[in-house]
């Protein structure tokens, strides 16, 4: 019955609204020939039902039968007998009931012949009447007829609209309680909060300049309320404003409400589509009041979602009262958070736009990210809340919230010193300060993370729209269209949870340790641990806190955490050391780190356990804020992010242009809002969001693949944009180990005390020895002695370098060493038979330091009993620390030609001491580092080899050919690494370095040709570099070098001109990383812990390291090859190429749209349900998926992907592509017009029934515009897909390849195959079957709906069919041509070398 009203009335309503003809043509008028068209036949034109009093009445061609035993009733349904009470089928909407038995015959069906549309009522009557053998029958009436009648309805009489209606009464209380709720609370909760403010500013005075500088106090104070001061304050380390809160029962009361009334506006929208269907019984069947409602509500459904949308985290504190923090029991925190834009170039479009929203944020205080937390006490009173995993507490005296730090010492030795533990009440007392050391990471289930998803702009945009299908008798595309939306949404979330649950598991760790509390040791959780704790280091356990050793030895295997690949030894901090603790630099070798693995724990003295000090727990641990930049990311903003906005604005814009077409060609008041809005929604695909996410995550499963791991699926596109790719040398570039190459002593360097004292000048000797069995006893005792090399399951453990060393010298770690005087005792091998067998004894040892670039060792000889002090380290570092008599005078030229060589060389110096002279081994071992490394002699070098790796020189030129800069960031010495750097390529060979080197005397940098040291001592790099377009240039600098042209503000000018920079320390590489980011998207690779904070300031940081989830980079990798740097950038460029594809494809298809709407309003058609739903759920969301499954390019193309969606490639693809569709349209049509089978047998609106919106797809120009449009949906798939330089080939994506031929197949079965059950599905070559048997085709036996038109077909001849494929077989072609000849081929290459993009230029 419902949907027999719909149909009986909507003709009624929609007759006036409609254009019966296109705008510039006459319909049925003219023959091909130019004569007029004859009348045409209506075949099987549907008959009204004739009504009866009694069946028997029925004409005999209409009579309905039942089965032998069963009775026909009233409703139309046979029954064995027919209770009371049923409905008459011949019942009308908005009429009086009929009460006396009325019975429908039989549908009938007939041809009309001399059809004309203006008379269709008049002449279906007399036809239809003339069939059954009746000349005229009355109208519908509900007299209670004793004989026939028409069943056709006339008009619903609902009676005229009052605007009191119950369902006006129920919008009136409704809409005004959202106005006069909303009007109600602001009025309370300005007095409310008024009087607290007058309250706080007669009573609290305070000054917060004592506990900040003055300066930068002045500028926050700027931004806070002076009559507030303790409602709201400034924290001052991340400008965040925080304000607190308390509950209030009116409050909740109208926040209450307010989700009633959101509820409500669910409600009601669904009682008006419900209406809709019901003939607008509500509203006394009044289409256009009805229908105005509707938008109106729509209106208001819009805005009340987007504006719970925007400030969904301030909602809930704005039904609470905002108070003093003393009464707070929530504080909403504020907290600006500048987005990384990283754009190609800077129009000013893009730039107007960005202005325009960056001042619509700041209008409406979105700039921020805005968080509510509870406001929580401590035992002791303090106020504190948690915001980002960190815990805040309150600071009555500077009235501010921070982060609490405890400040343990400032010195290694006040550390040292902290070995009694805490007392219970201590421990409580700072774990409410800072909170438990559990890194809490926050998970939703499915159904938040559902709602989280769909609490964005866009979300709103696409379900407000769906109101629209749902309402207008579209709702099978509406359903179809939601299942989209949900599908596209689906993919986001779990792509995010994924990722969520992966960090979770990172993150989260709790564990039993033993804890020192109350001066006993307890078994407590590793959640408990405070700064200040002294805990029990268990071999085997993972680090539950950052600490610092105390006692014992420990190895620790830091990969997760620092890409370090090898396990390191940790030493406790000594007592006499009043260095100052430095974490990550001097102080790292005696710190252990939160999540890192404790290989070794070796206890130094029997009766005490291996214990460390916790410094800081939860966030506050290095682990915890590479958690904390994980969990919340700085919003990285790329060009295509900035220009969607513009490609956004322009497709709204193309939606006013199609309601301004549906007004002029289809149709007028809210219809055309309606059509309008139809088009606007679906210019703008659903698939939007998750095309972006869906690339990402497919290049992170196939960087999985081999073995790369992404942490951040974003950096991913920012690897697509790497020019500059910074490496480390050792390790990265080079093999993993330096093999021992020999050393150079000094002559007679085992009498060095007596020639020195003699005044004897030392010299090299002349050559370097190799065996190590020829190497003087001194250097042998140095080799043996001087490192900090420990076993563990029987491999050493420790340096690299100190590891090889010790290797070659052939001597042996003890498994205990003799005594507790002792650090360590060797001993020679067995095999040498030389020298009486003797150990060694280390009495001292400060192990290696960057800062310091030396390390130092005190041994016992127990041939001779003497104590000898050896000094390593960089060769640079010690000959500043050595006596400078004791250097020989061709130092520096020795040094440098091992280096110029590729070798890697460490210096020794030495000390021979007298322990009774200086008080005996207890006052040894008092003695300071600095005391230990003065008074030192020069006895040798130590000379390593450095090896590229096999694969390093390949894949270098495969990065330069990418057209990506490579760089060298290492702590090895300059000549070493410009060497390297030629080896693998990395410079040019005919290139000339200069090396840039600090002159302390000249107080300036010193740039000296590598080659011709001598003859080119001091040149002027300047001249060099005005002439290197004919002279190739490189340049190279040591760290003092770097540091220097920082401080002088120079390092800039030369920055893209310095291929090596060499002696870096670990701050040095951050800084040198962070300058290159300036110019350019930078990388960084490494794989030691010295180049972790270079890889976390990078752009795209990949750390080779063992560990699968190495948080310290966004990228981590097991193969320690540049390959994996290659595949990154290869994998990197194939997603940004897929994303801005997958955007391609869908504003095509937006583009596609908007050409087929304009057609439809032009000739008032539409498409077939199954079409659209075809379109939307089968061809878009598949093809999407399958765009983004190509595969990266084998190699490095020389250019990058663009990420400019108005860039002039973009635009020229996308506006080429539909000037070809609209072309090869019209020219359908236009053969379309040609046909004389057709022009007499055009579709006019007036010739049917036009309430079914989904036949208006039954004439030839709906099918023909269908399958030309369903063509170019398909094609722009394989269009997009062709791999240009950044993914592999066409073909390759065999996914794509497949469903693009299969849906082609599909298409061209229904454009060429006579009637059949698949194509007569979409209404394509099909027809009433009846009109198909008279026109002698087979008809399906599938059912079909009757044809709305006269013809009652739409099968096309058989040649024309052909033509139609042919042309649409063109457009493909031409498609596919002009994207691979024109945007991709010769025309671009052409093109793109004479008006060449203003783009980066460095030299790769």
């Amino acid at each position: 019955m419902m949907l027999r009203a719909v149909s009986l009335l909507s003709p009624l309503l929609l007759v006036p609204l409609v254009s019966s003809t296109p705008a510039w043509n006459e319909v049925n008028m003219y023959q091909v020939d130019g004569s007029l068209c004859p009348l045409p036949t209506y075949n099987s034109y549907p008959c009204p039902v004739v009504c009866v009093d009694d069946i028997a009445k029925c004409p005999q061609q209409v009579r309905p039968s039942c089965p032998a035993g069963q009775t026909y009733c009233v409703d139309g349904v046979c029954r064995a007998s027919c209770p009371a009470g049923l409905t008459s089928s011949c019942s009308c909407p908005g009429q009086p009931a009929i009460t006396a038995p009325v019975y429908a015959c039989n549908a009938q069906f007939a041809d009309i012949p001399n059809f004309v549309a203006t008379n269709k009522s008049d002449q279906a009557m007399a036809t239809c009447g003339a069939n059954l053998g009746v000349s005229t029958l009355p109208d519908w009436n509900n007299a209670n007829p004793t004989g026939m009648m028409w069943g056709e309805c006339p008009a619903p009489d609902y009676g005229p609209l009052t605007f009191v209606e119950p369902i006006f009464l129920a919008l009136y209380v409704y809409y005004g309680s959202l106005v006069g709720f909303l009007l109600l609370w602001l009025a309370y909760k300005n007095i409310r909060e008024r009087v607290i403010k007058a309250q706080v500013a007669k009573t609290m005075q305070h000054n917060i300049e004592q506990y900040q500088d003055a300066e930068k106090q002045k500028s926050k104070e700027k931004n806070m309320d002076d009559d507030a001061s303790d409602l709201a304050s400034v924290e001052p380390e991340e400008d965040m404003v925080i304000k607190a809160y308390k509950r209030d029962f009116v409050g909740t009361f109208f926040f209450v409400c307010y989700i009633l009334q959101t509820l409500g506006q669910f409600c009601f929208m669904i009682t008006l589509v419900y209406d809709y269907y019901q003939n607008y019984l509500w509203f006394n069947g009044s289409w256009t009041i009805q229908s105005s409602t509707f938008m109106g509500m729509w209106y208001v459904f819009f805005f009340w979602f987007a504006i719970l949308t925007i400030f969904r985290s301030r909602i809930m504190n704005f039904y609470r009262i905002q108070c003093t923090y003393s009464e707070g029991q929530y504080v909403q925190i504020e907290k600006s958070e500048p987005a990384i834009i990283l754009l190609e170039d800077d129009d000013k479009i893009t730039r107007y736009v960005r202005w325009m929203e960056n001042q619509g944020k700041r209008l409406f205080g979105l700039d921020v990210i805005v968080a509510t937390s509870p406001l929580q006490k401590t035992r002791s009173g303090t106020k504190f809340f948690s915001f980002q995993c960190t815990r805040f507490v309150y600071h009555p005296e500077s009235q501010l919230f921070l982060p609490h730090d405890f400040n343990l010492g400032e010195t290694n030795s006040d550390l040292a010193r902290l070995q009694g533990g805490l007392s219970s009440d201590e421990a409580a007392e700072r774990e409410e300060l800072v909170g438990p050391n559990f890194i809490s990471v926050y998970v939703p289930n499915i159904a938040m993370a559902v709602l989280r998803e769909f609490a964005s702009f866009f979300y709103i945009y696409q379900f407000t729209a769906l109101w629209l299908f749902y309402y207008f008798a579209y709702w099978q595309v509406g359903v179809a269209d939601t299942a989209v939306i949900l599908l596209s949404a689906m993919v986001k979330v779990v792509v995010r949870l994924r990722s969520e649950r992966r960090i979770k598991k990172m993150a989260e760790f709790t564990d039993s340790c033993r804890i020192l509390r109350d001066g006993k040791w307890q078994e407590m959780s590793s959640a408990d641990l405070v700064p200040g704790d002294v805990f029990e280091v268990a071999e085997g356990k993972v680090t539950p806190c950052d600490a610092v050793v105390l006692s014992g030895n420990i190895v620790a295997d830091e990969s997760s955490l620092t890409g370090e690949p090898l396990p390191i030894r940790k030493f406790p901090l000594r007592q006499d050391d009043p260095t100052v603790y430095d974490r990550m630099g001097a102080g790292k070798i005696s710190t252990i780190f939160a999540g890192t693995t404790i290989s070794q724990s070796q206890r130094t003295e029997k009766d005490t356990p291996v214990t460390a000090l916790v410094t800081h727990t939860g966030t506050g641990t290095d682990k915890g804020e590479l958690v904390k930049k994980i969990l919340f990311p700085t919003r990285v903003s790329f060009v295509f992010d900035e220009q969607i906005r513009i490609v956004i604005l322009i497709l709204l814009c193309c939606g006013l242009i199609m309601l301004g077409l549906a007004i002029w060609l289809y149709t007028s008041g809210t219809s055309a809002w309606f059509y309008a809005m139809f088009a606007i929604c679906q210019l703008v695909s659903p698939l939007l969001p998750a095309a972006l996410v869906v690339g990402q995550s497919v290049a992170a499963g196939r960087l999985k693949d081999v073995n790369i791991f992404c942490v951040d699926l974003p950096r991913i596109l920012m690897a697509g944009k790497v020019q500059l790719f910074c490496f480390d040398k050792t390790g990265t570039l080079t093999r993993e180990g330096l093999e021992f190459f020999g050393v150079q002593p000094v002559q007679d360097v085992d009498n060095v005390v007596e020639n020195r004292n003699n005044g004897l000048k030392p010299e090299f000797t002349d050559k370097h020895i190799e065996q190590v069995d020829d190497v003087p006893r001194l250097t042998q005792l140095a080799l043996a002695s001087c490192h900090a090399v420990t076993t563990l399951n029987g491999q050493f453990i420790g340096n690299p370098v100190d590891i090889e060393m010790f290797r070659s010298s052939k001597w042996e770690l003890a498994d205990e060493k003799e005594s507790d005087d002792y650090v360590d005792t060797l001993w020679p091998s067995a095999s040498d038979t030389k020298a009486e067998r003797k150990p060694i004894h280390v009495l001292k040892r400060y192990e290696f330091v960057h800062a310091r670039m030396s390390m130092s060792v005190a041994i016992l000889d127990t041939v001779t009993n003497k104590v000898h002090i050896f000094v390593k380290g960089a060769y640079e570092k010690i000959k500043d620390l050595c006596e400078q008599d004791s250097i020989p005078d061709n130092y520096d030229q020795i040094t440098s030609n091992h280096a110029r060589h590729g070798c890697y060389v460490l210096a020794l110096a030495h000390r021979e001491i007298s322990l009774d002279a200086i008080g005996g081994l207890a006052a040894f071992r008092q003695w300071s580092r600095d005391q230990m490394e003065e008074q030192i002699n020069f006895i040798g070098l130590i000379v390593f080899k450095n090896q590229l790796k096999d694969d390093t020189t390949e894949n270098i030129a495969e990065l330069k050919r990418g057209d990506t800069r490579t760089i060298m960031i290492t702590g090895d010495t300059a000549l070493t690494g410009v060497y390297i750097a030629r080896q693998c390529g990395m410079t040019d060979a005919q290139s000339k370095v200069l090396l840039g080197d600090y002159d302390k005397n000249q107080h300036r940098i010193v740039w000296t040709d590598v080659d011709e040291p001598d003859t080119f001592q001091d040149v002027d790099v300047d001249q060099y570099l005005l002439n290197k377009e004919h002279t190739p240039v490189e340049l190279a600098v040591t760290g003092k070098a770097f540091h220097w042209l920082c401080d002088h503000d120079l390092i800039r000018k030369y920055l893209l001109d310095i291929r090596v920079f060499a002696r870096m320390t670990p701050s040095g590489k951050v800084h040198c990383v962070q300058l290159h980011m300036e110019r350019g998207i930078t990388a960084m690779t490494g794989d030691g812990g010295n180049d972790c904070g270079a890889l976390r300031a990078a752009h795209v940081g990949i750390a080779m390291s063992d560990a699968e989830a190495s948080i310290v980079s966004p990228f981590s990798t097991s193969v320690r090859s540049v390959k994996s740097c290659v595949e990154l950038l290869r994998q990197g460029r194939a997603a940004l190429a897929t994303s801005i594809t997958g955007y391609r494809y869908l504003i095509l298809y937006g583009q596609v749209m908007m050409m087929l709407k304009i057609y439809t309003f032009y000739f008032s058609v539409t498409m077939s349900q199954n079409v659209w739903i075809a379109i939307d759920v089968f061809i878009t969301v598949f093809l999407t998926y399958a765009l983004s499954q190509s595969k990266a390019a084998d190699r490095l193309a020389p250019v990058r992907p663009t990420a400019r969606l108005l860039g002039p490639q973009t635009l020229a693809s996308c506006m080429g592509l539909v000037a070809i569709n609209w072309v090869y349209l019209a020219g359908a049509f236009a053969m379309l017009y040609q046909q004389s089978w057709f022009r007499c047998n055009e579709f006019d609106a007036n010739a049917v029934d036009i309430s079914k919106w989904w036949l208006l797809a039954d004439n030839y120009e709906a099918e023909v515009l269908a399958l030309m449009c369903l063509y170019m949906f398909i094609n722009n798939a394989a269009v997009f897909n062709f791999g240009y330089k950044f993914r592999q080939s066409f073909y390759k994506n065999y996914l794509l390849v497949f469903l693009w031929l299969l849906y082609l197949a599909f298409v061209s079965y229904w454009t060429l195959a006579d009637p059949n059950s698949f194509a007569c599905t979409f209404r394509m070559n099909c027809g009433t079957k009846s009109v198909l048997q008279k026109y002698d085709y087979s008809p399906p036996s599938t059912y079909i709906e009757p044809y709305n038109t006269p013809l009652g077909h739409n099968v096309m001849p058989w040649n024309f069919r052909w033509k139609l494929w042919g042309l649409a077989m063109g457009n493909v072609c031409t498609t596919l041509l002009y994207e691979r000849l024109v945007i991709l081929g010769p025309v671009h290459a052409y093109l793109a070398k004479k008006f060449p993009v203003d783009r980066l230029k460095v030299k790769v």
